[in-house]
């Protein structure tokens, strides 16, 4: 029997591009933009109703965030326990997501269910009572909570990064406090609700078994709302990053310091966005990445390094995140600069290039395995602005990026004094 040879890496297998499967769209009452993702053969269906409102649109701090957190204490008409109690009865459940760029609930279900919840489902996104008691004991918990993370140098170290890199009074830097969440009152929801939660901004994505047939029942039940138009401002905020260099957040005694390390990024409508991936894959993106194998495997400092490019719907951002022992950070961070430097003065090997090409590849069919998978790839598709050949161009310059444009790109961006260097515990 022929032996296996496991130190030769199997040849990089050939992309074939695959048609996705596409939303259909259609058009639901009150005009609302409605989409249908039909797959799957379990009878489980996935409603997400998405308002394009988040942080991004706040008169007042956590106004986005606690609106949406406040949906579930309680309607007009019903306590949040009754509303619970009729949902739970159905084995129905909802996910709230609250952002900076948006908000909104989705809803799990068996398809046979659909039509019996929705009624609660749209009370409680459409008609939020906000009530007070339960207002003050939402705020109290995150007070609490808000304390305990602002000892944890994790924490420190992110709130300080964001707060440099985009400025600390943009949306994406703004680091909320105790003070603001003190200051929340039931009338500041409900007017981010009224100006926000609106049929002109929402967006109805059904995912699942017979999602088009969902989306139709959705469209009935919408009917018995009113329609609402949005009184949003398009908010301008400027950026106001720090200059790059060293910021030290002091915590006596911690035995181990957070490392955040980055700054600003093009998003993933610029041209050199997916060969900036490819490149962060190689220094920090998955497990055999160089980072993890410099701090973890080869200098033990670490459980965990990673790095990541992260895009919003306006900026992005390159950041690496790690902990380590006290004794060992300004060593940890002057081998992340290193890692930094081999890529801006030595071309990737092929075979690394390979790993990571066959990493990606990996990765890329599981974002499109499964109907929820494929609404949530449609969902970046329709809110950024992107065409569905965006992923097969995504593959394949993935596929057919060498280390010379790799070595342009680490050049170009990776430029150690335009990094933010965020030490939390010193």
């Amino acid at each position: 029997m022929q032996q296996l040879d496991r130190t030769q890496a199997p040849p990089l297998p050939v992309f074939v591009p695959f048609d996705i499967m596409q939303a259909q769209k259609h058009d639901l009452a009150h005009g609302i933009q409605g989409y249908s993702i039909t797959a799957g053969s379990q009878e489980v269906i996935r409603i997400d109703f998405v308002f394009g409102s988040g942080s991004w649109d706040e008169e007042t701090p956590l106004a986005a965030s606690l609106t949406n957190r406040m949906l579930q204490e309680g309607s007009r008409h019903r306590s949040g326990r009754v509303l619970a109690e009729t949902l739970d009865a159905y084995g129905a459940y909802l996910q709230y997501e609250s952002g900076v760029d948006r908000s909104g609930v989705s809803l799990y279900t068996l398809s046979k269910h659909l039509q019996a919840v929705l009624p609660t489902v749209l009370e409680l996104i459409f008609l939020p009572g906000f009530p007070l008691t339960e207002l003050e004991t939402t705020v109290r918990n995150q007070q609490q909570q808000l304390s305990v993370d602002r000892q944890k140098v994790s924490v420190m170290a992110r709130r300080a990064f964001l707060q440099a890199v985009f400025g600390p009074q943009h949306p994406y830097g703004y680091q909320a406090d105790e003070a603001d969440l003190a200051a929340v009152r039931p009338d500041q929801l409900a007017r981010f609700h009224k100006k926000n939660y609106t049929t002109d901004n929402l967006t109805v994505i059904a995912a699942g078994w017979q999602a088009e047939k969902a989306l139709e029942q959705v469209s009935k039940a919408l009917e018995e709302l009113s329609p609402a138009i949005s009184e949003k401002e398009l908010h301008a905020h400027a950026l106001a990053p720090a200059a790059p260099g060293r910021i030290e957040v002091a915590k006596a005694g911690a035995l181990q310091h957070a490392l955040r390390l980055g700054k600003p990024m093009v998003g993933k409508l610029h041209p050199d966005y997916v060969g900036l991936k490819v490149l962060n894959t190689v220094l920090g993106g998955y497990f055999g990445s160089r980072l993890m194998s410099n701090l973890r495997e080869d200098k033990g400092y670490t459980y965990g390094v990673g790095s990541a490019i992260l895009s919003y719907e306006r900026g992005a951002f390159f950041t690496i995140a790690t902990e380590v022992g006290a004794d060992v950070s300004t060593d940890a961070i002057e081998q992340i600069m290193h890692e930094i430097e081999r890529l801006r003065t030595e071309p990737i090997p092929e075979a690394e290039l390979d790993n990571v090409r066959r990493y990606l590849q990996g990765v890329y069919l599981s974002n499109f395995d499964g109907a929820f998978a494929l609404a949530d790839r449609f969902r970046d598709i329709h809110f950024f602005g992107l065409g569905y050949d965006y992923y097969d161009a995504y593959i394949g310059a993935v596929q057919h990026i060498g280390s010379e444009k790799l070595l342009e790109l680490a050049q170009t961006y990776l430029a150690p004094d335009s990094l933010v260097v965020v030490r939390a515990g010193s």
